[in-house]
């Protein structure tokens, strides 16, 4: 709900401050105090579009700020901006300089107009005489007729995804179909190109290893040799056989040798066979300058490839089965697209058995709806009117998420003139007081709104004016309401109730509001009812009024 709504240097208004409650509020006063001029600072501090002097002077600034409680409406709206409030409250305002530069804030932080707007879209609505755009919407009565009849739509809505995508595979992939010879050409260039190198797994990595063995092949050489100098003195000089005697000559005069003579022995088997395997090792390794430049040419062809195709080297065999794998799919295109029709027929045939059922529950509802609506109108002062909803079948090319259904919302306010669109037929007066009807009848499916009537009743008095003023009241048990009126009808029913009046201070005139204690709602009431000279009769009327007798 709107919790405040703060104006200054506005207009009229020099400071303002409201603070409104759940339910119905009111504001009345005189032509020309200022009432509409808070709706239109209200609408202003939500993204509308700043096209009024202000009358500021040097160094002042039009702000206006508009409080809101954060309800799971708005938190969804924000979460879908991807805007993080932790705050229990939304705060909107609005600033304007003297050269009408403007800036926008939500909660202290520079917003976009836009993303005011799409926070509170569904959330604030402003019902003004020729400003009823719901009414000129068909799909608005659409989501009318589903709400007031129960209808899920939550299964059409899924099954229109699914086809969504089914089709959109499609025809995408049929789009394909004139390039299909021309991609297989080019993949099978490239795949040309990847058979004359016979990529190998692991095999770029083996050839790096081995080039850089190659190139160290002159420090392996000069080690293995001096390597192989020192085995061969090894051998020749029998330092380990003449030591292994010498112990052993120990051990036949003192036996404590005979542990030391073991381990010398296993010790030395040890080293000749190690001093063996390194020799034959030496014998087996052998450089040759052919398979040097065999390795480099073909880490070369690794590295030019790897650089057409812009992947790593040893990524190239994976990419030959990528690119065969490829061209399989596109010689067999005319398999996969028949596939994919298939697909999209059978989710079209599922969307349109879901919306045929949904089509007949809104065509019945519609004419249960329209009957309520009918016996309505003449309660609102339009003794003739009539409203009928048609159901027309919408090009296979325009289904959507709501359907197969095409709404189109006829009215006439006589019997003998024919049906026309509601924008052709209804006055201003008569939009507000249709739109009323609507709003009541959808009153126990809605809920948390912000609803602002700008002198709906105009022209209104008595028993209309008392039926508009039920109508309201029974929106405010589950929505927040907000009425400019003249109606004493309509003011005797709001819970807090605003008068706002006009002031002059010196050469200035300013807009003044006060919140009417119950004696002074009286007096207010009367002067609706009898203008400047109150009476007793008047008085005593809006008493009544006030009472609900």
């Amino acid at each position: 709900m709107l919790v405040s709504l703060e104006i200054r240097n506005f207009l009229l208004i020099k400071k303002l401050s409201i603070n409104l409650i759940k339910g119905f509020n009111t504001f009345t006063g005189e032509t020309g105090a200022g009432k509409s001029i808070i709706i239109d600072a209200l609408k202003l501090a939500l993204g509308g579009k700043n096209n009024s002097n202000h009358n500021l002077k040097d160094n002042e600034i039009t702000t206006i700020k508009a409080v809101f409680e954060i309800n799971q409406k708005i938190k969804n709206n924000l979460d879908s901006l991807n805007i993080e409030i932790e705050d229990d409250y939304l705060i909107v305002e609005r600033q304007i300089d003297i050269n009408q530069k403007s800036k926008i804030l939500l909660n202290n932080q520079i917003t976009s107009l836009t993303a005011v707007k799409k926070t509170l879209s569904n959330i604030i609505e402003f019902q003004e005489n020729y400003e009823q755009q719901e009414l000129y919407n068909n799909k608005y009565f659409l989501d009318f007729i589903d709400k007031t009849g129960s209808i899920d739509t939550s299964v059409l809505k899924e099954k229109f995804k699914i086809l969504k995508n089914s089709k959109d595979e499609y025809f995408n992939h049929a789009l394909n179909e004139k390039n299909i010879q021309e991609k297989i050409e080019i993949l099978s260039s490239k795949i040309k190109k990847i058979k004359l190198l016979n990529p190998k797994k692991n095999e770029y990595q083996k050839l790096s290893d081995q080039r850089n063995l190659n190139k160290n092949s002159k420090k392996i050489a000069d080690l293995t040799s001096e390597l192989k100098n020192l085995i061969n003195s090894f051998n020749n000089n029998g330092l380990l056989t003449d030591i292994e005697k010498n112990i052993n000559k120990l051990t036949e005069f003192d036996k404590s040798y005979e542990d030391l003579s073991s381990k010398f022995s296993s010790s030395a088997l040890e080293i000749t066979e190690f001093i063996n395997d390194l020799d034959n090792t030496f014998e087996k390794f052998d450089f040759n300058e052919i398979d040097f430049n065999d390795v480099e040419d073909r880490i070369y062809q690794y590295q030019q490839l790897s650089k057409f195709f812009n992947i790593d080297p040893d990524k190239l065999s994976e990419k030959y089965e990528e690119v065969e794998e490829e061209i399989n799919q596109l010689q067999n295109f005319d398999k996969e697209k028949n596939k994919k029709y298939k697909k999209y027929r059978d989710d079209l045939d599922f969307f349109k058995q879901e919306a045929e059922k949904i089509s007949l529950l809104r065509q019945k509802h519609s004419i249960n709806l329209s009957k309520k609506i009918n016996l309505e109108l003449p309660d609102m002062n339009i003794e003739q009117g009539e409203l009928h909803f048609e159901f027309l079948k919408l090009d296979e090319d325009n289904f959507n998420i709501d359907g197969i259904d095409e709404l189109e919302v006829k009215f006439r306010t006589n019997k003998k003139a024919d049906f026309s669109s509601i924008k052709k037929v209804a006055s201003g007066g008569e939009l507000s007081r249709l739109l009323l009807i609507i709003k009541s009848l959808s009153a126990d499916f809605d809920n948390d709104l912000i609803l602002i009537f700008d002198e709906v009743d105009s022209g209104l008095s008595g028993k209309i004016a008392s039926n508009v003023s039920e109508k309201i009241m029974k929106l405010s048990k589950n929505n927040q309401i907000i009425a400019i009126t003249h109606s004493a009808q309509v003011a005797s029913k709001a819970d807090k109730h605003w008068k706002i009046f006009k002031e002059i201070k010196g050469e200035n005139l300013e807009s003044k509001l006060i919140e009417l204690s119950d004696k002074d709602r009286i007096l207010e009431i009367a002067t609706l009812i009898s203008g400047a000279k109150i009476t007793d009769e008047s008085k005593k009327v809006a008493s009544n009024l006030l009472k609900g007798s």
